[in-house]
Parts: structure tokens; sequence; C-alpha cells
């Protein structure tokens, strides 16, 4: 069960060697640090233990990260005292960015350094520290180890598809809950398409006849951005536009260009003729009137406005589409389709947001600030950073992941890396029925992206983290009865028999 062999490297598949670190035993921590020692001395922790700041200072947020691992491992030993210093330092300005941290466990303690999100990570990466059970005599042991960790990526992303199958708050809480403990810090939410959209107060019927499942009032939409914001996630919500628009139209069919009473929300998969018209201002009226409402209940800079799959069929027929080519002197509906993200990224950069797209926004001319996630393979992120805008890689064949488990995870490395952000897997929720299946289609494949987003690669170990670390988190995922994925075994291959192949003579032979 390969997760991390294969890498870009220029553009080119290379077999790289991963045998960094060899030294450091890091047996738990993903995404493996930056920088990790250890010098085989562990310190142990008898009972309850109190954090103190380093000149009495911090933030409210940096006292909840330190309540959070108080709280931890105090639960997890007698009710006595214990006589172990731990020492959070926020005022070192020497850390590379806000996202980074250092950690010492020597005899005497734990001595940890970095600010509101460093401080966080850092917290995650001292509670994979702890053993998954406690040993016979209520201890607690923690390895002597010097950590210097900062992110390889600045962008590091889950995508849920909520319009296809719909997941309550509690569901998507505690995804965000796991994207944080393994140091991913933006979720993209998918929540709107041909099958539904959510019911926005100006336009109610936006949701009716959605067959999956029920919506997010504006009151659960504002906790779930509190909590993410707690677990320092951002959440970049995506309105689809122009295509995947059958849910809207079937709503409001004046928004197609040929409205027809007959118009019903899709209860099948696929890519589908009945777009937003492009042609007529009232399209764009709607959109600008549905962002309006968005906007104020996230704070993320990025807008996701999709872009993909808009098939102009429906365009090359409509008059108003054909008015609008003419009177802008556009060369076609490739050119009207980048007239239409173009439009709508000025709008939204009115209000001081930026957008996302698919890789499709590439065609017909790139928005001027717009930013890409490349899906369709490699090709369109290269493209992209060639222009200087900036890309995520989320390719459909490595990390699109309600696809079977079973591949190599591809890091995103190019000649353009300057502009190359971070990566992201995607969940599309066509066949993603229930909160088990979609832990299933998760895990083991969330820790190998953690760890692609995180952790430079000369500072990966395949073999560690196969044979050390995984183990160790599915251990939790047993603990807290998630469902998950058994990967292969390393060395093991899957290998499929044909029955036609053994006949006769020809049979197997199989040692009773």
């Amino acid at each position: 069960y390969n997760l991390l062999i294969h890498y870009h490297s220029c553009g080119c598949c290379l077999l790289e060697q991963i045998n960094a670190q060899e030294h450091t035993t890091n047996n738990t921590i993903i995404p493996a640090p930056n920088f990790h020692k250890a010098n085989g001395d562990s310190l142990t922790v008898k009972g309850q233990i109190r954090i103190k700041f380093e000149k009495q200072k911090w933030t409210a947020k940096e006292l909840k990260t330190a309540q959070i691992f108080e709280n931890i491992l105090n639960s997890k030993v007698p009710n006595k005292g214990a006589d172990v210093k731990i020492l959070f330092n926020t005022t070192d300005n020497t850390l590379a960015n806000k996202e980074s941290y250092k950690i010492s466990i020597t005899s005497k303690g734990i001595f940890v350094t970095g600010q509101e999100e460093g401080l966080f990570y850092a917290v995650q990466s001292l509670l994979q520290l702890l053993p998954n059970h406690l040993s016979g005599n209520n201890e607690l042991k923690l390895p002597c180890v010097e950590i210097e960790d900062q992110p390889r990526y600045s962008y590091r992303g889950l995508q849920l598809d909520v319009s296809r199958h719909f997941f309550s708050t509690a569901v998507i809480k505690d995804l965000i809950s796991q994207m944080s403990y393994y140091k991913l810090n933006n979720f993209h939410w998918h929540l709107t398409d041909d099958q539904v959209g959510n019911k926005f107060e100006r336009f109610p019927r936006f949701f009716d006849g959605n067959p999956y499942g029920g919506f997010y009032t504006q009151e659960e939409i504002k906790d779930i951005v509190q909590y993410a914001q707690e677990h320092y996630v951002n959440i970049i919500p995506e309105i689809e536009m122009p295509g995947h628009a059958s849910a809207a139209v079937a709503a409001y069919p004046n928004l197609a260009c040929f409205p027809s009473p007959d118009f019903k929300v899709i209860e099948s998969w696929g890519v589908f003729e009945d777009v937003f018209c492009a042609g007529k201002e009232e399209t764009f009226v709607f959109l600008q009137d549905v962002l309006d409402e968005i906007l104020p209940l996230f704070p993320s800079t990025y807008i996701h406005i999709g872009g993909d799959e808009c098939p102009k069929t429906k365009w090359k027929q409509c008059p108003n589409c054909q008015k609008r080519i003419k009177e802008l002197g556009l060369k076609d509906e490739h050119e009207l389709q980048s007239y239409f993200v173009k439009r709508m990224e000025k709008y939204l950069n009115a209000n001081g947001r930026q957008i996302f797209g698919w890789d499709e926004i590439l065609e017909g001319g790139l928005a001027p600030n717009a930013a890409v996630m490349s899906w369709r393979g490699e090709s369109g992120g290269i493209s992209a950073a060639k222009q200087k805008h900036p890309v995520i890689m989320t390719p459909e064949d490595y990390v699109y992941f309600d696809h079977n488990q079973g591949y190599s995870l591809q890091e995103p490395l190019s000649v353009e890396q300057l502009y190359i952000k971070g990566v992201q897997a995607n969940l599309w929720s066509e066949y993603l029925t229930s909160p088990a299946k979609l832990n299933y289609m998760l895990y083991p494949r969330l820790f190998a992206l953690a760890e692609i987003a995180w952790t430079k690669t000369e500072n990966k170990n395949y073999n560690n983290f196969m044979l050390d670390r995984i183990p160790y988190h599915l251990e939790k995922l047993e603990i807290q009865k998630r469902l998950y994925k058994v990967p292969t075994p390393l060395g093991i291959e899957d290998t499929a028999l044909i029955a036609s192949k053994y006949l006769g003579n020809n049979l197997p032979s199989f040692d009773a």
C-alpha cells in the first residue's frame, strides 16, 4: 500500500529513496518534524502538571492551547503533584514564521517555544508523543527530544463536498478537529452543485427539492467558522459557477439560457448542460447577492467559485450569450467563461476578497488575481505558476480521496516552486453516504497527505512512516472507534488470480 513512494521533480516522475532521519527515532509524530533528534532518555510524568509561561506573557489563544495539553495529560495520570517543569515561551522572535515551533524535552521538563499557530502545532506534536496506553504503574513516559519545526507548504488543505450527501455540523467539526491534529490548515467547503445549493436567506428555493439531506443555517455556519478558527483552520467556501448549476436553475429557471418549468433537481452524478446563462445580467445580480450573503459568514481571503466542467452547448445556442460574445469582441465560448470568471473576480476583489478556481479557469484567459487549484493533473498548475499565479496542487489521480485507496500520493514539485503554495485532497460525496464511509476514505491516506504538505522531502523516511508511525496512529483510530482501510503490509503486493489459468494439473498446491 504505497503512500509516499513517487515524487515529482521538475515535472518528472522519480523513485526516490527516503532514508533521511534514520537516527531520529520519531516513532509517533505525523507529519514528521523537519528536525527531530532523540537522545534515548525519557521523561517520566507521575502526576498532575501545570504549565507556566515565560515572562508571564501569553494571548488568550495561547492560554487555551496550553490548557488543551494540560487537561489531556492530566487526565491520564494520578491526581497528585508531579515534579516536572513545563514552560511555554511565546516571546521568542527568532522563529522562521508564525507556524514554526521548538520543543525540548529533557529529564528536567518540557520546554516549548512558539506563538499562537506555532504553539498549537507544538502541542499537537506533544500529544502525539504521549503513549496510547498508560503503563501499569500509571506513569507517562515521553522521549527526550529536540524538535525544530516549520511547514513545507503554507497551504495544507482538505475539501469536502456536502452537496451530494449532507454531513451534520458535528461531523464537520470532527473533521476540522482531525485536520488540525495533523496540521492541515485549510478546509475547502463545497456548498453548492447540481444536486443542491445551501438554503440562502435571500433565495430559499435554492434548497427546494434536495433529495440528499439538510442545509446549514447562518448560525450553524458562524459556529463552525469559529470552531475552525480555534483550531487554526481557515474555511474556504465554494459556490459553483458557471457550471454545476442545475440546482440553481431548477429553483430559478430564468438563470438558465432557456428557462423551462420542467427543470428538476438532479438526482444523479455527472456533468449537465443547463448552466448559468452568461448573457443575462440577472445571472450576475443573483450570484452577487449570493456572495453578499456568504461573505459576512466567512472571513477567508479566498472564495472558491468553481469554474470546472462547464459545457458550452447552451451558450452556443443562446441568443443572449452570443450577443454578449459579439458585443465584447470575444473569440469563443471559452473566452465568454473567462469574462464570467473575471467579472465575478472583480466583484469579489472590490469586496476585499480573492478567488480560487479549478484549473478550467485557465481556458480563455486567466483572471488577473486568481489562484488555481490544479485537479486535472499537474499541467494546469504549472501553466498558472508560469503566469505567476498562486497554485494549489490537487491532482485527481493521487489526492481524490473518494477514489478507491491504493494509489501512491505524488508530490507537487515543479520548476515553478515559488508559486506552488500547497497541496489539497478532495472528498467528493457522490458515494460518501455516512460519516463512517467518510472516515474510511480518509484513513490512512490523511496521514500521507499531512506528511507531504508539512515535511520536506529530504526529511521523510518511508519505512519509519509505514512501520513505526502509522501503527501508532491506527491504534488511535481503534481507540476512537473510527472506520479505516487496513493498509496492505509493507512489501506485499495485491495480486489477482485468474481461475481459468489454473485447470487440471496446473492447480497451485497448498500446504495442509
